[in-house]
């Protein structure tokens, strides 16, 4: 199996993207995923794409336009709130992965 490739976006593409990095890759490692992750500003989402064959994108800033992968609002399971329907909607999108 290999790993999940996830382009999280936030305004700086440092701070906030790099916790959601982390957090994520806690709850993967929970359920038994491993994760590779990209850390962008929304303005780097397209160039990333162009060329990383990302799996996911997770954001705390929106992401303009279509990319042809699941685009998930992580603000909440950032702060704390909603964590379980974050995560719950997360994993269903992980299930449709070819991984």
């Amino acid at each position: 199996m290999r790993a999940i490739k996830v382009l999280s976006v936030c305004g700086s593409g440092t701070v906030s993207s790099a916790m959601l990095s982390s957090k994520l890759a806690d709850i993967f490692e929970e359920k038994g995923y491993e994760m590779e992750a990209t850390e962008v500003s929304p303005g780097g989402v397209p160039g990333a794409m162009q060329g990383g064959g990302y799996d996911l994108i997770v954001y705390t800033s929106p992401v303009e336009g279509s990319y042809g992968v699941p685009i998930l609002n992580a603000t909440g399971f950032l702060v704390g709130i909603n964590e379980e329907e974050f995560i719950e909607e997360l994993m269903q999108e992980v299930e449709n992965l070819e991984l």
